[in-house]
């Protein structure tokens, strides 16, 4: 009896140990379905750099040659073309025609006060379309319609923003049939509260006993002020980054000052001619 209380007790502390360390580390799969528990250090576009828990030796591996990485977070982000296949479509969903001298614009990841804020999200990418097509004649390649990227993403499961996360660019340009992908990340803090005091003053002149008389008021004005950052990123149709620029507004600290950081990036992409 003695012998089973240590063996089970042997067997639970393993079982706890192999757990603990799967859950400190980051799950990559492999196409040929290896599992193995590592820490990912980083995620570029054509490879993966990991090293596996206790070793400090870095290891890389072609993207292509990974599933997915399901990360200590929980969070998923799936690469191959065997695995995002998996992801619920419709019946009839099949990639269109694809158009590599268009570009579609893509919904925006927005996050105010580390809270996902989708709709926010919406409204960047509405607002970077119409400022595009306000001077379509500056483009050098041609635009999806916005309604048109949405209904293709819809198709293949992304309906938000972070959906994104878990398909790879080159992927995403296949959904969409095009050659040239715009998106990016817009992160607002609140800061502040500001508020300001102006003093008034009015005069009232008697003009029967030639004598005026001063009247004093106060307005009180409050205004919010917050810190922005974006990132703007720009992808080929393989998923290559053309461009990835992070920028802070330089004037405007309210909740909208995002729309400067647009303009002043969207006038300095490849396709833009000022």
């Amino acid at each position: 009896m003695k012998y089973l209380v240590v063996a089970f007790s042997t067997l639970l502390s393993t079982l706890t140990s192999s757990y603990a360390q799967e859950a400190e580390t980051d799950q990559l799969f492999l196409v040929d379905g290896e599992q193995q528990s590592v820490i990912v250090k980083k995620v570029e576009p054509t490879t993966i750099t990991y090293s596996f828990a206790g070793e400090e030796l870095e290891n890389v591996i072609n993207k292509d040659e990974v599933a997915k990485i399901i990360f200590k977070s929980g969070r998923e982000q799936i690469f191959s073309e065997a695995a995002t296949a998996s992801i619920p479509r419709s019946e009839d969903y099949e990639y269109p025609a694809m158009e590599e001298d268009q570009g579609a614009i893509l919904p925006f990841e927005f996050v105010f006060d580390g809270a996902l804020s989708p709709e926010e999200g919406i409204q960047a990418q509405e607002y970077y379309y119409s400022e595009l097509m306000r001077k379509p004649e500056r483009n050098t390649i041609g635009y999806q319609d916005i309604e048109t990227t949405r209904g293709r993403l819809r198709d293949a499961g992304i309906v938000k923003a972070e959906d994104l996360r878990a398909y790879d660019m080159g992927e995403v340009a296949k959904i969409l049939g095009v050659g040239v992908l715009v998106t990016g990340k817009i992160v607002v803090k609140y800061n502040r509260t500001t508020t300001r005091t102006t003093e008034s003053t009015t005069v009232k002149v008697d003009e029967k006993k030639k004598k005026g008389r001063a009247y004093s008021s106060e307005y009180n004005t409050s205004e919010d002020e917050f810190t922005t950052r974006v990132t703007f990123k720009i992808y080929d149709k393989d998923g290559g980054v053309l461009m990835n620029q992070s920028r802070t507004p330089f004037m405007g600290t309210n909740r909208t000052s995002y729309i400067l950081t647009l303009s002043y990036m969207m006038k300095r992409t490849p396709f833009y001619q000022k």
